[in-house]
């Protein structure tokens, strides 16, 4: 009876996720669903005791530090970040910011909302004018054109793994007539360089990393003697976690991101790793902020369909395929909107700080 029951809810999950890629099910209900997952996780992760808390974070950091820098960039890569930059110029704002972004206000629109947080890192950063800065993992360049314009006698370098964002990146340099823009093809859990920055950023990148010790060690040889690092990421408030399944009922952990892929902090999980680096300073924000990013996101997404399903029709070669693919980033908006804007913002969140080089 166990083995059938257990063979029945798989054929449940199998059935939902196909529905779900069709785009059968109704926003709201996907909502509901979304809700009862994330409070199986919080009731999985928060501890009876804060000693088993601690104890919690301790061994999950002592396990990361047994692992490779990253596992499965590749995969995550494929699904995620090598996709047209027409639909991204569709979905993101004109700064084509692909992370958290900021809202003052509730009138704040994307556009604003995603020069708010750009100015906020230079903010937190302590960026002047003149600096070299290093941006690690820039998406499509919107941190590393930003500082390049606000601070026209800064020297920024991006490092991407994507020739498609290198070469966006040039081109937009490019056309801004921004001649301090440098961008280098690499992959930085490999990449050297004898260079040292005064500012090195990087906003969103290290979730997708395992192992902090050696990747702060291999960053800290980039910062020169007085500079600073600056870090977002996204993380619960309190406990961390692999991105992987709950348990053989947990279709969501696979229903945006390949499972394996992804690490959630907590907000404070690195000041346990300050073997080369030192905490300068840490920030939180709510996660009202990347719940409503995700809300914009999914607006737009829907409001030009008409656009986006030929462009993704030609892209994955037939018509079924692309609407799996709009589905899919319903499913990534939807899963963003419901997760940090959980209880208020106030479980999942993002987590901003600044390291010095010891």
């Amino acid at each position: 009876m166990a083995v059938e029951a257990k063979q029945t809810k798989k054929a449940a999950i199998v059935e939902l996720l196909k529905q779900l890629e069709l785009g059968l099910v109704p926003y709201d209900d996907i909502k509901q669903l979304i809700r009862r997952e994330l409070a199986r996780r919080l009731q999985w992760g928060y501890k009876p005791t804060y000693e088993e808390q601690i104890a919690e974070i301790q061994n999950l950091t002592h396990s990361l530090r047994q692992m490779k820098i990253a596992t499965e960039v590749e995969t995550l890569d494929s699904q995620l970040y090598e996709i047209p930059i027409e639909f991204l110029k569709i979905m993101n704002g004109s700064n084509l910011k692909g992370s958290c972004c900021y809202f003052k206000e509730d009138s704040t629109t994307l556009d604003e909302a995603e020069i708010a947080m750009l100015d906020l890192y230079c903010e937190r950063a302590q960026i002047q004018d003149g600096q070299s800065v290093l941006d690690l993992g820039c998406g499509q360049g919107a941190l590393t054109l930003h500082v390049a314009q606000k601070y026209k006698n800064c020297r920024v370098t991006a490092v991407t793994n994507s020739v498609s964002q290198k070469e966006y990146i040039e081109e937009e340099s490019r056309r801004r007539n921004l001649l301090n823009v440098e961008v280098k093809l690499a992959d930085i859990t490999t990449h050297e360089m004898a260079e040292t920055y005064d500012r090195i950023l990087v906003i969103e990148l290290f979730e997708h990393m395992k192992n902090y010790e050696l990747l702060l060690r291999k960053i800290s040889e980039w910062i020169s003697k007085d500079g600073l690092l600056f870090l977002e990421h996204i993380c619960h408030k309190t406990f961390a976690y692999h991105y992987e399944p709950l348990d053989d009922d947990d279709w969501f952990t696979e229903y945006v991101f390949p499972a394996g892929t992804m690490i959630i902090p907590s907000a404070s999980f690195f000041l346990y790793f300050q073997d080369d680096v030192s905490v300068v300073n840490h920030w939180t924000l709510s996660g009202k902020h990347f719940s409503r990013t995700n809300e914009e996101w999914l607006k737009r997404l829907d409001a030009n369909l008409d656009v986006i399903k030929p462009m993704f029709e030609t892209l994955m070669g037939n018509e079924e395929e692309a609407v799996k693919l709009i589905n899919y980033w319903r499913g990534f908006c939807l899963s963003g909107m419901e997760m940090f804007g959980y209880n208020n913002g106030e479980e999942w969140m993002a987590s901003h700080v600044l390291f010095k080089k010891k």
